[in-house]
């Protein structure tokens, strides 16, 4: 099984707390994937996963008759089709108008908000594996329904984001953070501290190699500072001398010549003078070297 359906499947052990709760959930469910059919209300379902819990959601907060079946499909690929029907019956009209939550409805009652956002994962989302990648999605058939349920979730401070995929409408987080919240929201606790302690190692890794990639980057600034110092050095060298420097530059140039892979700081210490004091000698080293190419550029010029 895909890590989704592990996910669904521990939600779908866990009745909802509340009758309220029932059918917030079925709410959504019917939402998603219910349709008016000559004989009542047929919800056409490819996840036994989901079938099951619909069953076991219409049988605890109604009396109604219905009947469920499936059918194998061969459109794409050959498939099952579970298909539960709601018969027209006396409370058929009550039951579905039990459900009719508004959207404020939805964003102010605890309740219903957590039945809501269940049973829309269950009907239409899809979770990918955090060690893989940080994704929730929900594949929406049709506008309205993605601008609902992302102005639900934008309203929870989640970031989320909406986009047009193939002949659907995906609707999606990409924060682990937020993924998390909707996991506890959702009752799948084992998957939420699963989820979690993949986020920390990954974070972890992530940080070690950002500090590692650090410290090289600064090595290399290092060896590279380093080189074109003593090459501006043994320039002056060979063409002045370094004696004609003043005694605080020679000190500096003689210091780097025998320390050639130490940092600024490190040089500083030796001769016990703040970092900022030797970036200036080396910047007056680095005047008179540039002063001496322009000489040189004009002699050879002329």
């Amino acid at each position: 099984m895909s890590y989704s359906s592990n996910v669904k499947q521990e939600i779908t052990k866990k009745i909802p707390a509340t009758n309220l709760e029932c059918l917030a959930e079925i709410s959504s469910i019917f939402e998603n994937k219910s349709m008016s059919v000559k004989d009542g209300i047929e919800i056409k379902m490819e996840n036994s996963i989901l079938a099951k819990r619909v069953y076991s959601l219409i049988k605890n907060t109604s009396s109604l008759k219905f009947g469920i079946k499936y059918s194998i499909t061969k459109k794409f690929t050959e498939h099952k089709v579970y298909t539960i029907t709601l018969y027209k019956q006396k409370g058929l009209k009550e039951f579905l108008d039990s459900f009719k939550f508004s959207y404020l409805d939805i964003i102010q009652n605890d309740e219903i908000f957590r039945g809501y956002i269940r049973g829309f994962f269950l009907s239409c989302g899809y979770i990918k594996d955090p060690k893989k990648e940080y994704s929730l999605d929900f594949f929406v058939d049709n506008v309205e329904l993605a601008d609902k349920i992302y102005n639900i979730l934008f309203s929870k401070k989640k970031k989320i984001f909406k986009t047009n995929k193939k002949n659907k409408i995906l609707v999606y987080l990409r924060n682990s953070e937020d993924i998390m919240d909707i996991l506890v929201l959702m009752d799948a606790l084992q998957h939420f501290f699963e989820y979690e302690e993949t986020t920390i190692i990954k974070n972890l890794k992530n940080k070690t190699i950002r500090e590692m990639n650090w410290e090289v980057a600064n090595e290399t600034k290092t060896l590279n500072t380093g080189n074109y110092q003593i090459k501006m050095i043994k320039y002056i060298g060979e063409k002045i001398g370094l004696n004609s420097l003043s005694p605080v530059l020679e000190e500096a140039a003689f210091l780097r010549l025998n320390n050639p892979e130490d940092s600024l700081q490190s040089l500083a210490d030796m001769i016990n003078i703040s970092k900022s004091g030797i970036r200036n000698r080396f910047r007056r080293i680095e005047e008179i070297y540039n002063s001496l190419i322009e000489e040189e550029k004009i002699v050879r010029s002329n």
